[in-house]
């Protein structure tokens, strides 16, 4: 396995860059505000307590490249946050930023984090759990290549290609020109 500590991203107009202790209350602050929280599947409000306690799991995972967890910067500001972990085969993200949300920066964060996966980290597939009532982040996930290969009770289990991702990336890219 390659090194792969202080891992940065640079594509598509973004910079992801590991998770410092100096971003857990912007991170804590995003993922307490309702319209993050509510998509989650764990729907808790987060202590400061219970964030530094994720910050040390977290960095036991990315020193031993379990998992990766980055910020996400545009325009030299953090405005999201995403992930990647090696156990489950599961990505994650979320636009922290009011501003951005809802605009085509998600779409070029998707990307960013799917080419590290899949052509960085040579992974073959990935799975996506969302909450049924998520509509906007499946049909965001089909966009992108993601098929659903269950539903139980809350939950879409959905399931990504590099094959799959790569037809998607390629239509996504005739619509935000990059």
């Amino acid at each position: 396995m390659k090194n792969r500590e202080q891992q940065v991203i640079n594509a598509y107009k973004l910079r992801l860059r590991q998770v410092t202790v100096c971003d857990l209350e912007l991170l804590r602050t995003w993922r307490n505000s309702s319209e993050i929280r509510k998509n989650m599947l764990s729907q808790s409000i987060i202590s400061t307590a219970e964030q530094k306690k994720w910050f040390q799991k977290i960095s036991i995972q990315q020193k031993n490249q379990q998992a990766f967890h980055f910020v996400v910067e545009y325009k030299d500001k953090p405005v999201g946050y995403a992930n990647f972990n090696y156990e489950n085969r599961q990505t994650g993200l979320y636009i922290g930023e009011e501003k951005y949300r809802g605009t085509i920066l998600a779409f070029c964060l998707a990307l960013a984090l799917l080419d590290f996966v899949f052509f960085q980290l040579c992974e073959k597939e990935l799975e996506a759990i969302v909450l049924s009532q998520n509509q906007a982040a499946i049909r965001f996930n089909k966009k992108l290549g993601y098929q659903i290969v269950s539903e139980i009770e809350d939950i879409v289990t959905m399931h990504l290609t590099k094959e799959r991702y790569l037809q998607g990336k390629n239509e996504l890219k005739k619509i935000i020109r990059i």
